[in-house]
């Protein structure tokens, strides 16, 4: 059994999506893996990404793939990996890790702590069309960077403690992963201002909103520029699994769920930083 393999065992991803991991993302990932036997058991993914810490470019590991086979469990093999890895990206100078958790119960012996919380949208009807939707694979260069801009500038301006740095590269590469989930990366424009941006992916007809980014004040338009792009149907369902930037949204049709499980754990990986009371704002797939 190879990764690809054990991945398809353990995750039950699609075919499309694993073959776009494993082309894609995995190649820029550094692979922890246990082995019994010479069989493949557990194994687990840290791919670095570029994150504003503080204020800062820097880099930090993003742990996904975390998996082991059924019966070779309760061995130490994640905790194994895990360690491994925290031990060699911080002494490479990252200076925290994070993850999204399938159980937080699993990673808090660990030392990493909830971080950020997502606050779920589910939407009816609401499809009135404001703004222009278009998918970033008919934006040329120019409009790409725009975007880019827009992006970075309101996280920055946001306060925020932690985040992804909304590059032109990762959202370009973004932009693969929800194709891969047959969704896309979009920008809402107003004429020549760009008012939001977004990604989606669909399953079969359920739409689901990964991350929106706008001005809070924009946010209902957004929305309903995003509805109305997606699915002309006013019974349909549209699920935004993160609301942060859109405001104060509410009315017939709108229900908001307030996760009780963390979206992002995070671990401090040296003496000097701290997780507790970080604003965190992250939305990645893996």
């Amino acid at each position: 059994m190879n990764h690809r393999e054990l991945w398809k065992e353990i995750f039950g991803d699609t075919d499309k999506y694993i073959d776009y991991y494993f082309k894609e993302k995995a190649k820029r990932s550094k692979i922890y893996s246990r082995y019994e036997n010479d069989e493949l058991v557990s194994m687990a993914f840290f791919t670095p990404y570029e994150m504003i810490y503080r204020g800062e470019i820097c880099s930090c590991p993003y742990i996904v793939g975390v998996a082991t086979r059924e019966e070779s469990r309760g061995r130490g093999h994640m905790r194994t990996n895990i360690e491994q890895g925290l031990a060699e990206f911080g002494e490479a100078g990252a200076r925290l890790a994070f993850l999204s958790p399938a159980d937080e119960r699993i990673y808090r012996p660990l030392g990493f702590l909830p971080v950020y919380y997502h606050g779920q949208i589910e939407v009816y009807g609401h499809k009135k069309k404001w703004y222009e939707v278009v998918p970033l694979s008919q934006m040329d260069k120019e409009n790409i960077k725009e975007m880019e801009k827009f992006s970075c500038d309101l996280l920055t301006a946001s306060d925020l403690d932690f985040y992804m740095y909304h590059s032109t590269e990762y959202l370009s590469q973004l932009h693969k992963e929800m194709k891969a989930l047959e969704g896309e990366v979009v920008a809402l424009w107003d004429g020549r201002k760009i008012r939001g941006m977004a990604a989606y992916t669909r399953e079969e007809d359920d739409y689901e909103v990964t991350e929106v980014i706008c001005d809070p004040k924009d946010g209902r338009k957004v929305m309903e520029s995003l509805c109305a792009y997606l699915d002309e149907e006013e019974t349909k369902k549209v699920t935004i699994l993160d609301g942060y930037f859109l405001g104060e949204v509410s009315g017939g049709g709108i229900r908001i769920r307030q996760s009780e499980k963390p979206y992002i754990m995070a671990k401090p990986l040296n003496m000097k930083e701290e997780v507790t009371g970080l604003h965190v704002y992250i939305n990645d797939i893996t």
